[in-house]
């Protein structure tokens, strides 16, 4: 295990103390960011190939009650079929939650997601909710091996009224 000491000094008076910090757990926690942010990149860049790397062939996801899949392609295929007709989008993800265990980790997270459709009544969808992944190490890195995606909100609706 690597470790780096950082130096806290208490308020400027010169009182100091040494925090060690795993530095193989940070580098393993900032992978798994990065896979779950590739993940929105890919969707609002519409860059399928790199959403596809984000997930592990045998991936299980769930979408909610009537959207959730066995493997990596039938979902890819439902990600590019319900981008299709939408507008630009901007899905952020924050307050990362990981935990790493060898070769596998899980992973909560929370994203906010703008989305620009056209459509006679609404132009506007917004979507908050939690992504709770399940990873795994692969030769090429970090991969999400299952995804459960919880919405808290779903509003439609004019983009000025919104």
């Amino acid at each position: 295990m690597l470790l780096a000491t950082i130096a806290v000094i208490d308020g400027g008076m010169g009182i100091g103390m040494d925090i060690g910090v795993d530095m193989d757990r940070w580098h393993h926690d900032l992978a798994i960011r990065e896979v779950i942010d590739s993940y929105a990149i890919g969707i609002d860049r519409r860059d399928w190939d790199l959403v596809r790397r984000c997930f592990t062939v045998d991936c299980a996801t769930d979408y909610g009650p009537t959207s959730s899949w066995t493997s990596r392609e039938p979902f890819m295929e439902w990600l590019e079929q319900i981008h299709r007709q939408m507008g630009p989008t901007m899905h952020r993800i924050t307050n990362y939650s990981v935990h790493v265990d060898g070769s596998s980790a899980a992973a909560t997270s929370y994203f906010d997601a703008l989305l620009k459709v056209d459509h006679a009544e609404q132009d506007l969808r917004h979507v908050v909710g939690t992504y709770s992944d399940s990873l795994r190490l692969t030769e090429t890195g970090w991969k999400i091996s299952a995804r459960r995606a919880e919405n808290f909100l779903w509003r439609r609706g004019r983009q000025k009224e919104l």
